[in-house]
């Protein structure tokens, strides 16, 4: 039994919708994280609003302050809410930005200056203090709140001129510490959601880019296993085809030369041309099966050892030699992707015995075990060097099939000493 060695084609480039499928799904995940932070500046709008209320209550209730000082804290106030509806809601939206910063630079002097006409102001503090750090760059954000607190602090002694420089000091002292450590606490959280987003769009493009890889590796894993199959059948029953007929042509041709031999030659040449055509019959089977389902046609409705007796029967009525399966342990159904490779095997096998054996008997054994199944075709024929045939697609893709399955392959032979090829499959059972 000689495997020949022939072309292994490279596959053509493979071309999908992978690349498509990594800008979409990037594209879509910045999307959902822009939309989840949009909808948290809702809060934001909110939380405004509270505060807005919250200090009208308290002016309104505010006995210590004039009527004239209320009527402007109200027109401060209206101001700052509509300066707000301009800028400041559609900054949040924009992230840091210029509109933020215009919006800071209105908002700071007329919520210090709320404050200053009545303590109730000091309520938009509140507000003020995560709009800095929420709008602008940590530098700026600093610098805005040390001139806040300045200004409330200032507002604070003049209004309490007797005694009031060192509670102004004590208050700008502990209000800027608190401030800045609520602002640089919210710019981390801000720093933290933007890394956290830049992180889950990587993800999804690595996930993708894998998507992509794991998409071509089918492709090609489909590709080869077609080119197995298309090599362990249609090429096989074509070779048999070919030696048929040309042992019919042989035939057609001694009978010719002996003009007075007797019908024995044209019973050789029709015998032939019968078993070119049962060969005919079954590679064109095989093609209408690999077409529809890429699966083995002879195993449905047989058993394995049945598919393997046909084809042993058929070498020996070819070839005309000894030819016998042997079956041992008790027959059990496997799956179907390890029936077919274990057919695939014995086919190409005998297919090397048809070609280049000159063998003038051939054994299959197909044993059942417990934990295993094990498969082995011999023939007494040539043999061959298996340093220089190594090589052939026919091992090598016997090789593949059998670890793909999750088996084991093994050739022993030797010029002049015969082949044995030798293939064991765990014995997992069919669902």
């Amino acid at each position: 039994m000689q495997y020949v060695s022939s072309v292994d084609p490279a596959p053509d480039a493979v071309t999908g919708h992978a690349p498509e499928t990594t800008t979409t799904t990037t594209e879509t995940t910045t999307k959902r994280a822009e939309h989840a932070w949009h909808r948290g500046t809702f809060g934001w709008h909110i939380g405004f609003a509270i505060f807005v209320v919250l200090c009208a209550v308290l002016m309104v209730g505010d006995d210590g302050t004039s009527a004239g000082r209320k009527a402007l804290m109200f027109a401060l106030l209206g101001v700052l809410c509509a300066w707000y509806a301009l800028t400041g809601a559609r900054a949040l939206h924009g992230g840091r930005n210029r509109r933020g910063l215009a919006y800071i630079a209105v908002a700071l002097p007329l919520t210090v200056i709320m404050f200053g006409l009545s303590p109730a102001g000091g309520i938009m503090l509140c507000a003020l203090y995560p709009h800095i750090w929420s709008m602008l760059t940590q530098r700026l954000a600093v610098i805005a709140t040390v001139l806040s607190t300045l200004g409330v602090s200032v507002s604070m002694w003049v209004n309490q001129p007797d005694g009031g420089l060192t509670g102004a000091l004590i208050f700008a002292g502990v209000g800027m510490a608190f401030a800045l450590v609520l602002g640089l606490w919210i710019d981390s959280i801000i720093e933290q959601s933007k890394r956290r987003a830049a992180l889950i769009a990587e993800l999804a493009e690595t996930r993708a880019e894998l998507a992509e890889a794991n998409h071509t590796a089918g492709v090609l894993a489909e590709r080869e296993r077609l080119a197995r199959d298309l090599h362990d059948t249609l090429a096989q029953d074509c070779t048999s085809v070919l030696l048929l007929l040309r042992a019919a042509r042989g035939a057609l041709d001694r009978h010719a030369n002996d003009r007075g031999a007797d019908d024995r030659g044209a019973d050789e040449c029709r015998r032939h041309l019968d078993l070119a055509e049962i060969t005919t019959r079954n590679g064109l089977a095989e093609i209408r099966s690999l077409v529809g389902a890429l699966t083995s046609s002879r195993l449905d409705g047989v058993t394995l050892p049945a598919a393997l007796g046909r084809l042993v029967e058929q070498l020996g009525v070819e070839l005309g030699i000894t030819a016998r399966l042997t079956v041992c342990g008790e027959y059990r159904e496997l799956p179907a992707d390890r029936e077919v490779s274990l057919l695939r095997v014995t086919q190409e096998a005998l297919a090397n015995v048809r070609k280049h054996a000159h063998a003038g008997a051939v054994v299959v054994e197909l044993a059942y075990h417990d934990d295993e199944v094990r498969l082995r075709i011999a023939d007494d024929g040539r043999g061959f060097d298996m340093a220089q045939q190594s090589a052939g697609f026919g091992l090598r893709g016997l090789r593949a099939r059998m670890l793909d399955a999750g088996g084991e392959f093994d050739v022993r032979t030797a010029p002049g000493a015969g082949t044995a090829v030798e293939v064991c499959l765990p014995n997992g059972v069919a669902p």
